[in-house]
């Protein structure tokens, strides 16, 4: 059985409609596609409560990892009077003189840019405070077989012209799903596809905004090797199940990249 990293080369149902438009819509315009020739994946953008203003993408590392090159390219969307949007590709710096720009987690597979410049249209973002810790999950009582949403671009799929993320939905897979220093990730049920990298897993909180559980990692897969007498071939069975990241040490790699900017200031 083989996990595979899901680069290119999940609100509990009840809910009021109104309530988890909100919720949902939030989440989707702070999610974008970040892609490049040798890796595609999903990223999403989150601010710092205070005086730092500055965007802060979120993703998988090993979707930076695999992009060769300076720079990437994510798809933002413009609004239009009309109510449409249009789509705009922007391109962004990752490294500077080979050297990567972005802040890797100590351990896990999660890294963060932070953005420089403020893109050319207006993006959504989530606030730090929507990506859930150990008291946050505790007190929304999560477990095994609860529902969660994710928003992703599967094998490099958009949901339209735009540009936009593709919704699903899925249940909390693995148990114990905490505490999260014991369980760094966790399983979920939901079709996992190349490029769903980096989404963003997710459930209403108890304050109408997301609250964002943990983003997707990887794949589960069985892999079958046939021999005849003329040929070999190795058939590939999807498991139908991700893994996902806590959030925690989403929320751990921003901080750790707003520290690094405050002492490269200095």
């Amino acid at each position: 059985m083989k996990k595979l990293c899901l680069s290119v080369w999940f609100v509990i149902i009840g809910c009021a409609i109104a309530s988890a438009a909100d919720f949902a819509t939030e989440t989707l315009e702070a999610t974008f596609k970040l892609f490049h020739k040798d890796s595609t994946g999903t990223c999403f953008f989150v601010r710092r409560e205070g005086a730092d203003q500055a965007l802060y993408l979120v993703t998988a590392a090993h979707v930076l990892e695999r992009t060769k090159g300076n720079t990437a390219i994510v798809v933002l969307r413009e609004a239009r009077a009309n109510g449409a949007y249009q789509r705009r590709d922007h391109t962004i710096t990752i490294r500077r003189d080979g050297k990567p720009l972005w802040n890797r987690h100590a351990t896990e597979d999660a890294a963060v840019l932070r953005l420089a410049e403020p893109p050319p249209v207006p993006v959504g973002a989530l606030r730090l405070a929507a990506l859930a810790d150990e008291a946050r999950l505790t007190a929304a009582g999560l477990h095994i077989c609860s529902s969660v949403f994710v928003l992703t671009f599967p094998e490099r799929f958009e949901a339209n012209d735009a540009g936009f993320a593709v919704a699903r939905q899925g249940i909390i897979a693995s148990h114990p799903f905490r505490p999260i220093q014991a369980h760094h990730t966790f399983l979920a049920d939901f079709t996992t596809f190349a490029g769903d990298s980096g989404g963003p897993v997710f459930v209403a909180g108890t304050d109408g905004h997301p609250m964002i559980v943990g983003i997707v990692l990887a794949q589960f897969r069985h892999d079958e090797r046939v021999t005849m007498e003329y040929e070999e071939r190795t058939i590939h069975h999807p498991l139908g199940l991700g893994v996902v990241l806590h959030a925690q040490f989403i929320r751990d790699t921003i901080e750790q990249a707003a520290k690094k900017n405050a002492a490269d200031s200095k």
